[in-house]
């Protein structure tokens, strides 16, 4: 089992290399317009990156994080996941070789070879993972 450097959780840096661009909206309305700048929205886009099934096998193992928990990293038909112990895996996409990000907006990045993990915003892995899992099993009657 591998252990994980650090859980960082800061916010998502909207400056980041990662991200292709960020474009503002412009208001759709004139009452739109008259809102504060606060009101405007910003889209934040992130190139797909291509990763290879075989590259992906570097990092095909269980991480145990700085909190305990264990998170465990998998591919099927040619889509990568990560699932929290107990949680449903989640999609997570490749934006370069060592970096991939979740479509609630955690960012894991390997280190190391695959040695070390570092994910941002997990509080929003957790929201993505959902319930945590139960398995009831049934006794004789």
């Amino acid at each position: 089992m591998k252990i994980a450097g650090s859980i960082l959780a800061a916010s998502m840096a909207l400056s980041s290399p990662s991200f292709a661009h960020i474009q503002q909206q412009a208001p759709a309305s004139a009452a739109a317009a008259a809102a504060p700048d606060s009101m405007q929205s910003v889209v934040v886009t992130t190139r797909r990156f291509h990763v290879e099934p075989r590259e992906f096998a570097d990092y095909e193992y269980a991480y145990t994080l700085d909190n305990g928990e264990t998170v465990r990293f998998s591919r099927r038909v040619g889509r990568f996941y990560v699932a929290i112990k107990g949680y449903e895996p989640v999609e997570i996409l490749a934006s370069s070789p060592a970096q991939f990000v979740s479509r609630g907006g955690a960012t894991l990045v390997f280190t190391e070879g695959g040695d070390a993990l570092t994910i941002d915003n997990y509080q929003l892995l957790q929201a993505e993972s959902g319930s945590p899992i139960v398995y009831a099993f049934g006794g004789p009657r």
